[in-house]
């Protein structure tokens, strides 16, 4: 009878922490599956970059949400930048004038690809920008790509982050092939150039070397 006692004690213990572990797993599956995207109301309002990485970087879920942010660089290469954000001596018309993003280098047909996921919301032509394609990401962001040889997207399209969107061309007012690349926050123009370094590969948070 001992012996069987013993053993009708250790097969309880043995249920009783299968019962525990599966419990556990079912706190910590809830724990790391936010039931909302709290970063709409959290991450939407700011428009300073460093508040910005702040809340991302602190944010133990943050992978649960980053690829919807535009970060990144749009073209499959190097970063190689021909024209910052702000005041410049714009090449065709020779007057002062704000860019409202950054031209990137890049030969016809290169492909441009999208930094975040999110919907086309236009696509068309502008005198400014050539034939462009613009995303709207969530938490506020937009993204326009422009001066292109090729549309691969069209309106109401859903992409995802590193998607192939276009061709680098030279159409519109410009004086040579590159990718015009502009974005916006709540509405406002901000400059792209930290986000292009902003690398949020899954397991590797951080800023591109």
């Amino acid at each position: 009878m001992g012996v069987l006692t013993s053993r009708v004690q250790k097969m309880k213990k043995i249920q009783l922490i299968i019962l525990l572990l599966i419990f556990q797993s079912s706190l910590f599956a809830q724990n790391i599956l936010p039931q909302e995207d709290y970063w709409e109301t959290q991450l939407t309002p700011l428009i300073e970059v460093n508040d910005m990485l702040r809340l991302i970087y602190n944010d133990p879920f943050k992978e649960t949400f980053l690829n919807a942010i535009p970060a990144g660089y749009p073209m499959n290469k190097s970063v190689n930048i021909n024209s910052f954000y702000g005041v410049r001596n714009h090449p065709i018309h020779k007057v002062l004038l704000f860019h409202r993003g950054i031209d990137l280098k890049g030969a016809t047909g290169e492909k441009a690809i999208a930094t975040g996921d999110g919907d086309v919301i236009e696509v068309g032509f502008k005198t400014d920008l050539g034939n462009y394609i613009k995303i709207k990401h969530c938490y506020g962001f937009e993204s326009i790509y422009g001066h292109l040889n090729k549309i691969l997207v069209k309106k109401g399209h859903h992409v995802k982050r590193m998607q192939i969107i276009g061709e680098v061309g030279a159409t519109g007012t410009v004086s040579g092939p590159h990718l015009h690349y502009t974005l916006k926050k709540n509405n406002q123009y901000i400059d792209p150039f930290d986000f292009l370094f902003m690398d949020f590969e899954r397991g590797k948070i951080g800023m591109l070397r």
